[in-house]
């Protein structure tokens, strides 16, 4: 019997493996996100935090204002790193999806190719039969 085999097979095996990695750079990507994301809420928190404290002399004003510009100015930073990562993991979204599409063309374009094939071996068969048939009835 005549065994299946799919020409693009290997193509077929590209597009799994170019998804796969896509998967794997999206999830890299979501993990730094939500890391980040955690530092960004540290650092609001101890801004927060800092707006309460009271200075006693003037010197601890100083140091509290100048913290609190420094923990400002890191907190504008890390919104920026933030949406720069988010634009990131939009992009490898958009890959991801991408590479989906094409694995599934692939793989419609195999199940069309092994329909077909079915088709035909079930024709061959049929006609086989239909020639024993026609051997024994003129017998």
């Amino acid at each position: 019997m005549i065994s299946y085999s799919f020409k693009m097979e290997k193509v077929l095996e590209y597009k799994n493996s170019v998804e796969k990695k896509k998967v794997e750079d999206y999830a890299k990507i979501n993990i730094m996100l939500s890391k980040e994301k955690e530092h960004l809420d540290s650092l609001e928190s101890e801004y927060n935090s800092n707006a309460g404290k009271k200075a006693v002399s003037v010197n601890e004003m100083k140091m509290n204002l100048m913290y609190r510009e420094k923990l400002k100015n890191q907190l504008t930073s890390q919104k920026r790193k933030v949406d720069e990562i988010e634009t990131k993991l939009e992009d490898a979204r958009g890959n991801l999806i991408e590479a989906r599409k094409d694995r599934k063309i692939i793989e419609k374009l195999k199940e069309k190719d092994k329909e077909k094939f079915d088709a035909e071996l079930a024709s061959r068969e049929q006609k086989e039969l239909d020639d024993l048939c026609v051997m024994k009835y003129a017998k």
